[in-house]
């Protein structure tokens, strides 16, 4: 645990998805919230059929790309916590996107596992 989930716009530039990927689950291995580097997963999904607002006329201007990062944890962190688990995945989307493409829409969830989860390494 925990598993994060990137949304992205079809047409976001990132310069490297698997260097984002690292530095996202090296930030949240550097909160100290969780115990092992390889308990963090993470993946991301370029989004095919998606709209903003009413649409574009065909050229990405700014605004007219988005990420949404799912952060799912198992219970029991205080809201402190889980604040500044949201804001270290804010600030590292933000850090490695925003200084190549201006206008990106960001947003971050976090859920709590149910009770039920299960995880097996076999």
């Amino acid at each position: 645990m925990p598993h994060l989930t990137l949304e992205v716009s079809k047409h976001l530039p990132i310069a490297d998805e698997t260097e984002l990927l690292l530095k996202l689950n090296t930030a949240l291995y550097q909160s100290g919230q969780f115990k092992h580097s390889k308990d963090i997963k993470s993946r991301l999904y370029r989004t095919d059929g998606y709209l903003i607002g009413f649409g574009n006329d065909g050229t990405h201007q700014d605004g007219e790309h988005f990420v949404v990062a799912h952060l799912c944890i198992l219970k029991g962190r205080s809201d402190e916590i889980k604040a500044k688990l949201v804001g270290c995945v804010m600030a590292t989307l933000q850090n490695y996107i925003s200084p190549h493409v201006a206008g990106v829409q960001y947003a971050v969830n976090l859920t709590e596992l149910a009770d039920v989860y299960q995880k097996a390494i076999v």
